[in-house]
């Protein structure tokens, strides 16, 4: 369902944690881009993607996260993801995303 992404930010010098909701796909990729941008144009040492609340993620999805990966690590930063289940850990997983972001393992259940 197109526009359903919400994407609030909070953080301090040394990390910065942007919590994302719903599904990401291309019609709203856009959002998800401008709230990792805000978070590292701040700079922290850490960024803390919280994906605990995405059902779902397409490719456009992943090329923004790939995007802020790259970016983060330009700038001497970190970028990492946590909380990814179900659809989305299965697509990082089967592209072998997760050798390249920093994704903690899942918790037991998930």
């Amino acid at each position: 369902m197109p526009g359903d992404l919400h994407a609030p930010s909070e953080g301090s010098a040394a990390s910065d944690n942007v919590v994302m909701h719903g599904r990401i796909t291309v019609e709203n990729s856009g959002e998800m881009r401008r709230a990792l941008g805000d978070a590292l144009r701040a700079k922290p040492a850490t960024v803390s993607v919280d994906l605990s609340d995405v059902s779902y993620i397409d490719t456009s999805g992943l090329a923004t996260l790939v995007e802020a990966v790259r970016i983060a690590r330009k700038q001497g930063m970190r970028l990492i993801l946590v909380g990814m289940k179900d659809q989305p850990r299965y697509l990082f997983e089967i592209i072998h995303l997760d050798r390249f972001i920093d994704t903690p393992a899942p918790e037991v259940g998930t």
